[in-house]
């Protein structure tokens, strides 16, 4: 997704997604989700390795590692198995960590 691109509704999708632009809705990705310094997403963000340098808007969950880059504003719980935040990024939410999947899987 470019700088001037809007996705509004869910996306399911077999591989990666880079959101440049506006995303609002639900995104499921297989693979990895960035989103770039200058987007702006409201959203359910679900992927591999998610990685964010925007302002974000809504529940995160990384199968492996949850990245917040140094100007990231992220307001939403989140559910990861490894999380990192640069100095400089915000979030506000609570944290989940560890072995999800299989926690989920029981219920």
């Amino acid at each position: 997704m470019g700088p001037g691109d809007i996705l509004e509704g869910k996306l399911i999708y077999d591989g990666s997604v880079h959101a440049d632009g506006r995303l609002e809705g639900e995104l499921r990705v297989t693979g990895n989700i960035e989103v770039a310094s200058g987007a702006t997403v409201k959203a359910l963000l679900e992927g591999g390795n998610v990685t964010l340098k925007g302002n974000v808007e809504g529940m995160v969950t990384a199968r492996d590692k949850l990245t917040l880059g140094k100007n990231a504003r992220l307001s939403g719980d989140i559910q990861v198995r490894r999380l990192q935040i640069d100095d400089g990024a915000t979030l506000n939410g609570h944290v989940r960590m560890g072995d999800f999947e299989h926690q989920a899987s029981g219920q």
